[in-house]
């Protein structure tokens, strides 16, 4: 008896052998995998489904957050991909072998896709969870994502620049071969006033603030770029460029740069063009520039502003809403004034380089949806989040806050206390969280907005305040 168990058993491990070898081999036929080590290949087999889709069927919509990684395995797909802007981004015809979704794993750049099947199409579907958790098992495959993303971030930055929309299919292809990828740590001056040009340099992915004389007089961020006119007119850089976040440009070499307006002379029109309405808005809002950039209000994509002319004095029934639905205060009202509106401080929702999640030993920070949410349960309340946050917008809140509780935090050092108590003791479980705005994620409006009787404070998209 023991001994056909372990007959049907062997068999059943040859069995799983057998259909673990025949999907692997499948799998490798699939020419962006082909070169995957075996391990890898096994854990995408282990973690992937098999999905079918009729001919016209929706893949993915804009509408819906995409958890998948998804594998074209037969048929091909079309769709557009849309920036946190919905602005359109052509992805054509995605053929057999073709990936898409891999987008969220690498930040909130696009918000959105439209993805339809051309044909009946069989679909590899792999949970990007997986992916993002497990990325140190996967580090050939995850590497082949971001270069992936890379070339579809190099696509878009080129579609956003006016002045490359009269290149040809074979220059465009050629301009990309051209340009020299750099990447740039936070604080980095990658240009300084009296330098001589180098090249063109386009902002693939984060933002730069111009300065003169220790002043912001602009602001640079994805798409666009910077160095034009002084490779036009051959002089030095009269500003510094500093990356405000972590940062990747593309340059363009200074040759092929002045080829490049031999062959399109309409091109340095363009450029005096752009330089022209940036320089006009720049000088219009030279008074909050600096503001702009200290208070980190181009990190995110959207404001809380407050239309002050119409708040009666005293008034603090938006900060009141905010506390009775999360029990703090996750906004504070005088933040950035401007001339027509003050723009309340709360939590930027940096979109690139976020220090809070940098700091999180945890990982208790991530992205849902456009917001940057912390998990409560994840979280330790360490306070290395609070203390990253350059702009003062986390708080550590007490999970508990009866009496007991009260005396239990005052045996317990704080942990942005560096003053111990009398009787140092370790707390069996997190005495507080970090908390701040995650403009009300989960519910259907936000507390602070729907609080205001008047309308006097709404959100705003960043670029509709500062379209530069």
């Amino acid at each position: 008896m023991a001994s056909q168990a372990l007959r049907t058993e062997s068999s059943k491990r040859r069995m799983r052998r057998l259909r673990d070898e025949q999907r692997d081999a499948a799998l490798r036929e699939i020419p962006l995998l082909a070169d995957l080590p075996s391990t890898e290949i096994r854990w995408i087999g282990r973690h992937a489904v098999l999905r079918l889709f009729a001919d016209r069927a929706t893949i993915v919509t804009e509408h819906m957050s995409n958890d998948y990684l998804y594998v074209v395995l037969q048929g091909t797909v079309t769709g557009d991909l849309h920036d946190r802007l919905g602005r359109e981004v052509s992805l054509s015809v995605l053929p057999v072998g073709a990936m898409f979704g891999e987008g969220s794993l690498f930040g909130n750049r696009f918000a959105g896709a439209n993805v339809i099947a051309q044909s009946a199409c069989q679909i590899l579907q792999l949970p990007l969870v997986h992916v993002r958790t497990h990325q140190h098992q996967i580090p050939v495959l995850y590497e082949l994502l971001k270069r992936i993303y890379r070339q579809r971030l190099i696509d878009y930055t080129l579609m956003r620049i006016p002045i490359l929309t009269t290149l040809t299919a074979e220059e465009r292809q050629q301009f990309i071969k051209d340009l020299i990828v750099r990447e740039v740590p936070r604080g980095e001056t990658v240009v300084r006033a009296g330098d001589r040009p180098n090249g063109l340099h386009l902002v693939e992915n984060g933002q730069f603030v111009i300065e003169n004389q220790g002043k912001a007089v602009g602001h640079l961020d994805e798409g666009d770029f910077f160095g034009a006119m002084a490779l036009i007119n051959r002089t030095p850089f009269t500003d510094n460029v500093r990356a405000v976040t972590p940062c990747f440009i593309l340059t363009l070499p200074s040759n092929t740069f002045y080829a490049l307006l031999n062959r399109h002379p309409e091109i340095q029109e363009m450029i005096q063009q752009v330089l022209d309405n940036r320089r006009a808005y720049n000088q219009q809002n030279r008074a909050v520039l600096d503001d702009l950039v200290k208070h980190g209000l181009r990190r995110g994509d959207k404001l809380l502003v407050r239309d002050a002319s119409r708040c009666p004095p005293g008034c603090d029934l938006c900060v009141r809403g905010c506390t009775a639905r999360h029990g703090a205060p996750r906004l504070r009202l005088d933040g950035v004034h401007t001339e027509t509106a003050v723009i309340a401080d709360n939590c930027r929702q940096c979109r690139i380089g976020a220090q809070c999640i940098e700091a999180c030993p945890v990982n208790a920070i991530e992205w849902h949806k456009h917001s940057l949410i912390i998990d409560h349960e994840r979280c330790t309340g360490c306070g290395a989040c609070v203390t990253a946050c350059e702009y003062d917008a986390m708080t550590l809140q007490p999970r508990e806050k009866s009496l007991l509780g009260s005396l239990v935090r005052r045996v317990y050092p704080h942990p942005l206390n560096h003053h111990q108590p009398l009787i140092p003791l370790t707390p069996t479980k997190p005495l507080y969280y970090a908390d701040k705005c995650d403009f009300c994620v989960g519910h259907d409006d936000m507390a602070c907005v729907s609080a205001c009787p008047i309308g006097a404070l709404q959100v705003i998209n960043v670029v509709d305040m500062f379209p530069y």
